[in-house]
């Protein structure tokens, strides 16, 4: 069966996440962290990049703002272009003077993508950094079609809402990189994965990269499967962490 196909069946189970939006997640969590600065890939209207208050990187191939970016950062650095393009031409460490602290990664819905930009954006982390990854907790089978196609779908309440395949990136992550900090988290509309314990040096998954696009393209998730992704990612509560953000899992390891 093509990766691209949905199985034909009755509509398909929903899943529900209650948490806060990802936007005001991403806010609360940058200025509970005391975040040093934030790189954000696929900025579109600037929802995220907006609200931070940090040095921000932002990088998207078309920027649609319709808000003013800047706010309260004393420098904010925007490349549109995409992330391929941008980490063969550019290094975030010299452009912020340190590594990177906070990324949120918000792409292209296509599993390969979001595992370059993972490898691509660690490199230039520590091991404290953070990285978040949006659309990762699909809430049925349908959304997670590798090109969007709204008007097949079963469950067309929420046809408009596509995370594509990228969830597939956290269980490579956990399959290849068992040693890495992994927090699903409880915030509308298809959660966030927060990952540290980062390794910039590591070349696992660089090496491995066509190994693991070969071996994840064609995986479709079946109800079984997306029970047993949602049971292996049970996702935490946003408020729970942000309440206490310093004993949380992402602080330090």
């Amino acid at each position: 069966m093509s990766a691209d196909k949905i199985p034909n069946s009755p509509p398909p189970i929903r899943k529900q996440l209650s948490g806060i939006l990802y936007s005001q997640y991403i806010h609360e969590l940058l200025k509970k962290r005391n975040a040093r600065n934030y790189v954000e890939i696929g900025v579109r209207a600037g929802l995220c990049l907006a609200g931070a208050e940090c040095p921000t990187i932002g990088i998207d191939p078309q920027f649609m703002f319709d808000r003013n970016p800047v706010g309260n950062k004393s420098a904010l650095h925007l490349f549109q272009m995409t992330s391929d393009s941008f980490f063969a031409r550019h290094n975030p460490r010299n452009i912020l003077g340190e590594s990177v602290d906070v990324a949120f990664l918000d792409g292209l819905h296509q599993f390969e993508y979001l595992l370059r930009d993972f490898i691509n954006i660690e490199k230039h982390c520590d091991r404290n950094s953070l990285i978040l990854l949006d659309d990762c907790l699909p809430l049925n089978i349908e959304m997670t079609e590798r090109i969007h196609r709204p008007a097949v779908r079963l469950d067309q309440e929420i046809a408009g809402w596509w995370t594509g395949d990228v969830w597939k990136v956290v269980s490579i992550l956990r399959e290849f990189r068992p040693e890495l900090r992994i927090v699903p988290v409880d915030v509308r509309p298809t959660g966030s994965i927060g990952i540290s314990n980062l390794d910039p040096g590591s070349l696992v998954l660089e090496n491995r990269y066509f190994e693991i696009i070969d071996r994840y393209h064609d995986l479709l998730l079946t109800e079984d499967l997306f029970e047993s992704y949602w049971a292996a990612n049970k996702p935490v509560s946003a408020a729970d962490i942000l309440s206490n953000f310093e004993m949380s899992r992402f602080f330090k390891v």
